[in-house]
């Protein structure tokens, strides 16, 4: 039976995911993500697993809520957090039924492939029109996950030699496909260097 990403993170633990971004990398990423980013924004960063990036933006000034479907990472960020005495909160939650009223925040951001992880066309729609639901008017969000050109759309999935949770193969293609399935026409779909990598981005405004 193929794993959850829920069930996999879960097994794997919060160790093992931080070990497998470098700090070099992260930091990249997160000069990448500053500089869309205004300091008086209200900010959701989806499927945050451990606070990798809502913590360090939080220590720069910016005003951070972040949400992950695996409770152990959530444990994790909340520690961390508190240690760091950053005002951040935190949930355990699903990307396709988000626990905010409509028009909360300024941006969200969903990035280190997460967004792959939903397989099914409907539930990757869901989440687009939550995420939508949840930006204020001149919102926007940016959503990263690898650059795939062409080949089967779901894949199996092996990471460090573990059975993974299967993962949607995105291509220019699938992520104008979602946005007509949506109904939405404020976007744009582009490819960027984001820490040292081309990565597939989808940037949705809401005006």
């Amino acid at each position: 039976m193929q794993k959850t990403s829920k069930e996999f993170y879960s097994e794997r633990g919060v160790d093992w995911l931080s070990h497998k971004k470098n700090n070099e990398r992260s930091k990249e990423e997160l000069s990448y993500i500053v500089r869309l980013l205004r300091k008086d924004w209200k900010i959701l960063d989806l499927a945050c697993g451990y606070g990798r990036l809502t913590i360090p933006l939080a220590e720069i000034g910016y005003k951070m809520e972040g949400i992950d479907i695996t409770p152990i990472f959530i444990e994790k960020a909340k520690e961390e957090a508190k240690k760091k005495n950053l005002n951040i909160e935190f949930r355990v939650g699903d990307m396709i039924n988000l626990p905010y009223d409509s028009n909360s925040f300024d941006a969200v951001i969903c990035m280190w492939n997460a967004f792959s992880e939903l397989v099914l066309e409907d539930e990757q729609v869901s989440a687009i029109l939550e995420i939508y639901r949840v930006l204020k008017k001149d919102g926007m969000c940016l959503i990263e996950v690898r650059n795939h050109r062409s080949g089967k759309l779901i894949a199996a999935n092996m990471i460090d030699g573990y059975d993974a949770m299967p993962s949607y193969n995105h291509t220019r293609g699938s992520m104008k496909k979602l946005m007509e399935l949506s109904g939405l026409e404020d976007y744009r779909v582009f490819i960027d260097n984001f820490g040292g990598r081309n990565r597939l981005f989808l940037e949705i405004r809401k005006y």
